[in-house]
């Protein structure tokens, strides 16, 4: 994780100490992190984090359970969600290997999706705990985090775009106030599609989050991504690959272009990963493309 500041140390280090160990961790915008755990035994005590967590069992569970008073009060599952507010407290015990999700945000994120989703006062909305409970939807998502390669070149992006979808769901269904699920209804005008074709191209070099991306037409990072798939056929994140990797095989015309130069200037964070994509994309490396693409 990046900095002190930004980790969510006090339920990582609650795990850490009860023996489980991080598999992947994803850094995301704004002190946001996702991390894949598996821990197989132990006594994990979350003690009034500072922070929000999201908790979704991806493998096992069954064994793992909720302690008060010294009492079983519920067993996990495969699927199951917890959901820790800030200041919460719970006790675990952990008697059997399983694997889960974490999702890490902050006040601030719930803040602005109230502000930006319902324009309304952010201080009316508060989580409400939950442990191992079913959620099929949130469960589905985690599945599809875990079968998800955490390395690949927008994968960050694709986790950005998916972390503004959980605050909301977490907001509207586990929130102590009731908020209908948002309208969003049409598409773009055409001169709002040209002019955002016109901004993601200038900006192809740049690290493009969905917040950012949104903030251009002063919208919500969720209603700015389904009328964006509404409009284009892609999420945004999609398209922004996409438009990465064909002006990277335009640049790569050049017999000169240098494959390193091509990858920064297209906004990838380096050789490795740039080659991966465009390999995936069009069956062949930066390279041979350069020598025999055109």
């Amino acid at each position: 994780m990046a900095n002190s500041q930004q980790q969510p140390r006090d339920i990582v280090t609650a795990l850490t100490s009860a023996g489980a160990a991080p598999r992947r961790v994803v850094e995301l915008n704004d002190g946001r992190a996702m991390a894949h755990w598996r821990n197989e035994y132990g006594q994990a005590n979350y003690e009034r984090p500072r922070h929000h967590a999201l908790s979704i069992y991806t493998q096992g569970g069954e064994t793992t359970t909720r302690q008060v008073n010294g009492k079983t009060v519920s067993h996990g599952f495969p699927g199951a969600v917890c959901l820790f507010p800030a200041g919460s407290q719970s006790q675990w015990n952990i008697n059997g290997p399983f694997e889960f999700l974490h999702f890490y945000f902050t006040d601030q994120d719930l803040q602005h999706c109230m502000e930006s989703t319902w324009d309304r006062d952010p201080s009316c909305l508060r989580l409400e705990e939950q442990y191992q409970v079913e959620d099929g939807i949130l469960a589905q998502a985690g599945q599809l985090l875990t079968m998800s390669d955490w390395n690949s070149v927008n994968q960050p992006q694709a986790m950005d775009h998916l972390a503004h979808w959980l605050i909301l769901q977490l907001a509207s269904r586990y929130g102590a106030t009731t908020l209908p699920e948002p309208d969003v209804q049409g598409q773009f005008s055409r001169r709002q599609q040209q002019a955002l074709v016109h901004r993601i191209d200038e900006a192809l070099g740049q690290n493009l989050d969905l917040a950012t991306m949104a903030g251009w037409l002063s919208l919500s990072p969720y209603h700015f991504a389904r009328l964006f798939r509404a409009s284009f056929g892609l999420a945004p994140y999609q398209y922004v690959q996409e438009q990465r990797l064909l002006r990277a095989r335009r640049l790569l015309r050049h017999p000169a272009a240098k494959i390193t130069a091509v990858a920064l200037e297209c906004g990838f964070g380096d050789h490795s990963q740039f080659s991966r994509a465009f390999r995936k994309r069009f069956g062949v490396s930066p390279s041979q493309y350069r020598t025999h693409g055109r």
